[in-house]
């Protein structure tokens, strides 16, 4: 049972913290509409929906990943979790830069930021030197890099601040992207500091 409680939790924050970026499909939508709506190129546009299986073919209420004026914060969270199901973890893999991803978590990170202009270094204890530096992981706003340490010492894993306590990281071999609670008792064990390279 409490398990169960704690997965709606969790369920309800990680909805609650997206519903107002993404766009839902409408009866009649097409991508090109779409795209022309948010003054996007179509190309731009697919590139951030990777989950799309056919782009000729969307249904009234399919989400759509779209650049809205003033948040990119909201938009790279959205395009981190559109990449899910077309990532997988692989320790040290390479970005071949277009989904399906086979990667790790710093991979992961550097991939989705390149997409919205921002150029980060390949691995995670060189990307923990960028951006301005914050030391609590309550302190971590959507779209903020937070960086763990396994051996609590050496920055190894790196993340992704969702906002509402929540963060998401392509984590592990097994796992794949996953999202989990910034007061989890691994990432209170295991933070080191997080960083704002969006302001």
């Amino acid at each position: 049972m409490r398990k169960i409680t704690a997965l709606f939790l969790v369920a309800m924050i990680c909805c609650a913290s997206v519903a107002n970026a993404e766009y839902y499909v409408k009866s009649g939508d097409t991508l090109y509409k779409i795209a022309k709506q948010y003054k996007m190129s179509l190309a731009d546009l697919k590139s951030l929906n990777p989950h799309l299986t056919n782009y000729n073919v969307i249904k009234p209420n399919d989400f759509i990943v779209v650049r809205k004026p003033g948040n990119k914060r909201q938009d790279l969270v959205d395009y981190a979790k559109s990449l899910q199901s077309v990532t997988t973890y692989v320790w040290g893999g390479s970005v071949n830069y277009a989904p399906p991803l086979r990667t790790d978590c710093s991979g992961y990170v550097e991939f989705i930021y390149g997409k919205f202009g921002i150029k980060l270094p390949r691995v995670s204890y060189q990307q923990a030197l960028v951006g301005k530096r914050f030391n609590q992981i309550q302190d971590a706003k959507m779209g903020d890099l937070i960086f763990f340490a396994s051996d609590k010492v050496h920055i190894s894993h790196v993340g992704i601040a969702m906002g509402n306590g929540m963060w998401i990281s392509n984590l592990k071999t097994g796992k794949n992207v996953v999202i989990e609670m910034s007061w989890g008792t691994w990432a209170k064990e295991h933070f080191m500091w997080g960083t704002d390279v969006l302001s």
